[in-house]
């Protein structure tokens, strides 16, 4: 009788591998992505790319369908093309007129994947079966932004900034303009509840602008709630119910839309604890020069250590389905920016997660803070909108990382509106 050779299991990748390979996925994710948007709209889908580039369909598709991720992981590797089928369609894209520059990047990208191929299994396919038989929780790369490290940070960073908060509430939304088919009203309202400052630390702060560039998109000076003016001494951007009486002197500064209102306290206790939440609203062009969507993420940066973030945003119903969510948590550069083509580089190893709220106000409450319903539905009484017309999108995190940005990525979805 024939003897039948038992297949040995595929040994797992280690810890390290396996953080190497959660790394280079992201890296190759966000190296392919510019150069899929780069090609011509009807060469974005796998049918119309293959015949564009001249490349098969199925590396095409592999390529389509890893963008169309929520993230990348270890697993990406093994959906992916192989390294040749990578080659040619860099090769193709560059033979349609795609930046050298960004093909450039992404082949850099393809051979980190062919060494650590070689490296690591010797082929895609083997690769693929040591990644399925490691199990992810085990390994230490997912610990690397646990609760007890993000514990520590947050204890480190009070004491280095002598301030601290027990939550950080960021709530936004977004509607079309009523009055002007071109535009987007914001809504913002900031939270620093049971916030305390050590004499001679640094002083209590809110990020209170947006993310357009004020040289490409001049706007007008965002208001309070009643349409005062956010400038200077602005007491009418306090929302004086969820906050701390006697109530706390809020001023206003910044160029342009790029607001800070800085908190000062005089009249309190020195560490008493006080609570402090502001609102703004703002508006906005819809689309961006080139035509595409102004509105591509919405953040949260932490910037005052905090053992809880709240991250609630909502949008108009005719505008979130134009819209695919996903959330991540980015290191800010130090100009308070993150760059948008490479995040990969500055994405922290583990990531928070997206919870759908749904449409309304039924499920805003949050366990984070008994007030949080009360202030939503205040925030939309106050703009006149009807919570019934959005759809909301939350992120809690227990010791958010501190001067991360949790952001909000909006992957535009052009054939939705027609759905």
């Amino acid at each position: 009788m024939p003897v039948t050779m038992a297949t040995r299991p595929a040994d797992p990748l280690s810890s390290e591998q396996w953080g190497r390979a959660e790394r280079l996925a992201s890296r190759l994710r966000g190296e392919l992505g510019p150069i899929v948007a780069a090609l011509p709209e009807h060469a974005r889908g796998a049918s119309g790319m293959a015949r564009h580039i001249g490349v098969v369909r199925n590396t095409c598709q592999r390529v389509v369908s890893v963008l169309q991720e929520p993230a990348a992981d270890a697993g990406t590797l093994a959906r992916l093309p192989g390294v040749r089928g990578l080659e040619q369609f860099l090769e193709g894209c560059q033979g349609v007129g795609v930046s050298k520059d960004l093909v450039a990047l992404a082949r850099a990208a393809v051979r980190d994947f062919d060494r650590f191929i070689k490296e690591n299994g010797g082929s895609q396919s083997k690769l693929a079966d040591r990644i399925a038989a490691a199990e992810q929780p085990a390994h230490d790369a997912a610990r690397l932004c646990g609760v007890e490290a993000r514990m520590d940070l947050y204890h480190a960073a009070r004491n280095v900034t002598g301030r601290d908060c027990e939550l950080a509430i960021s709530l936004e939304a977004y509607r079309p303009s009523p009055t002007d088919p071109g535009s987007i009203e914001r809504a913002v309202a900031n939270g620093l509840i049971q916030t305390s400052l050590t004499p001679g630390g640094m002083p209590a702060s809110i990020l209170a602008g947006d993310t357009l560039d004020p040289e490409t998109d001049p706007q007008p000076a965002p208001v309070s709630l009643d349409d005062q003016p956010a400038r200077g001494d602005t007491p009418s951007a306090i929302l004086r119910e969820f906050s701390t009486t006697p109530l706390p002197t809020v001023t206003t500064r910044g160029p342009g839309s790029q607001l800070v209102q800085v908190v000062d306290h005089e009249r309190l206790e020195p560490g008493q604890r006080f609570d402090v939440v502001t609102a703004r609203r703002f508006v906005h062009p819809k689309s961006n020069p080139d035509g595409s969507p102004s509105l591509d993420s919405v953040w949260s940066l932490v910037n005052c250590p905090s053992q809880r973030l709240l991250f609630d945003v909502y949008f108009h119903r005719d505008m979130e389905r134009l819209f695919r969510p996903m959330i991540d948590a980015q290191l800010w550069f130090p100009n308070l920016e993150s760059p948008s083509g490479d995040r990969w580089l500055t994405r922290f190893p583990a990531q928070p997660k997206l919870q759908l709220l749904g449409v309304g106000l039924a499920n805003a409450h949050s366990p984070f803070y008994d007030k949080h319903a009360q202030l939503s539905a205040r925030l939309f009484e106050r703009m006149g909108w009807d919570a019934d017309e959005l759809v909301g999108f939350r992120c809690e995190v227990e010791y958010p990382i501190w001067r991360a940005g949790y952001c909000l990525n909006l992957d535009y979805v052009p054939d939705a509106g027609d759905a």
